[in-house]
């Protein structure tokens, strides 16, 4: 069966059979920075996954845009991760909620929930949720949650134990010690920040995400009935 990959921010599918499944993974949250003395962020949640099978006209030409990673800053808060789509509005796998800053000295950041808002698709799943940090703002930070997959939700990550990412979503980022967050891979949630002392430290930015479309062959219904 014929698959293409997609991680660039935006190409197109040119189609050359009718019927095709498209997956695609939203990217994962950034964590908040941490610039209270002592204190952490929590993990940000996972990208969702949202598939679908289409008709599509032979010879058509269909946009795919693929989320991609952004840094993080001290000043990251509620840094959502970028959608993305299939025609635009076709199949969209929204990205993960960001964590928020935490500039309070000796506070924990909570961990922020994975969802299916706003996914577009035949069956959409949520990416994993963040873990909160350790308490009255120790290490580590929250770790992240995984990605959303073909068949599963995202991983939830417990404490600064990152989510495990469904295939092909990748993990979590870890909850940080006296580092900035750390951001998954491949729709993963960024792990939290952690500053000591008087050291501020950045969140962990996105997490970029994917798009996967299978067919079969143009006489693959064929081949399916030999034999």
């Amino acid at each position: 069966m014929p698959v293409i990959t997609y991680t660039a921010a935006s190409t197109n599918l040119i189609a050359k059979v009718r019927h095709h499944r498209v997956l695609l993974i939203g990217g994962g949250g950034g964590s908040g920075g941490a610039t209270g003395s002592t204190s952490n962020s929590g993990g940000a949640a996972g990208g969702q996954s949202a598939q679908s099978r289409l008709t599509l006209t032979i010879g058509s030409t269909s946009a795919v845009a693929v989320a991609q990673a952004n840094d993080g800053t001290t000043a990251s808060n509620n840094q959502v991760g970028a959608d993305s789509t299939f025609a635009t509005t076709t199949v969209v796998a929204k990205g993960g909620p960001g964590s928020t800053l935490v500039s309070t000295a000796n506070t924990a950041g909570t961990g922020v929930a994975g969802n299916t808002t706003s996914g577009v698709g035949t069956l959409v799943l949520a990416g994993g949720n963040g873990g909160n940090g350790g308490t009255a703002g120790v290490s580590p930070g929250g770790g992240g949650g995984g990605g959303a997959g073909w068949l599963l939700k995202g991983g939830n990550a417990s404490a600064g134990t990152a989510g495990t990412g469904t295939t092909p979503g990748g993990n979590g980022g870890a909850g940080a010690s006296s580092n900035p967050g750390i951001a998954g891979t491949i729709g993963g949630g960024g792990g939290g920040a952690h500053a000591n002392n008087n050291t501020d430290r950045a969140g962990s930015g996105t997490s970029r995400g994917l798009a996967v479309v299978d067919w079969l062959p143009a006489n693959g219904m064929m081949l399916l009935g030999c034999g």
